[in-house]
């Protein structure tokens, strides 16, 4: 297994938190903006509804670009009323969650 990586990202023009935590079989990938968040799915999304979070599940993802390029598997309900939906392509709202 490799070291943590945390890094703070500028992407079009707004900065996020990037953690990315090697696991045995994938990496557990976070990128945090300060309205919201796209996780992995080792993360849950029950409990981001729970505690009311704005967050969106990708799944497959190996990197921050591989991330980017994804699709959302899920959102929670404080996404949803940002306006993002399944299936919609994270590079498309990630400015929503700035």
């Amino acid at each position: 297994m490799g070291m943590i990586e945390a890094d703070t990202v500028e992407i079009s023009g707004s900065k996020y938190e990037y953690i990315k935590v090697p696991m045995a079989k994938a990496p557990l990938l976070l990128l945090k903006g300060r309205k919201g968040f796209v996780m992995c799915g080792y993360l849950n999304l029950d409990a981001a509804n729970k505690l009311g979070d704005c967050a969106v599940r990708v799944s497959g993802v190996s990197d921050l670009k591989t991330l980017l390029d994804s699709k959302a598997a899920g959102v929670s309900e404080e996404a949803k009323k940002l306006g993002i939906s399944e299936g919609q392509n994270v590079s498309d709202f990630i400015h929503l969650l700035a």
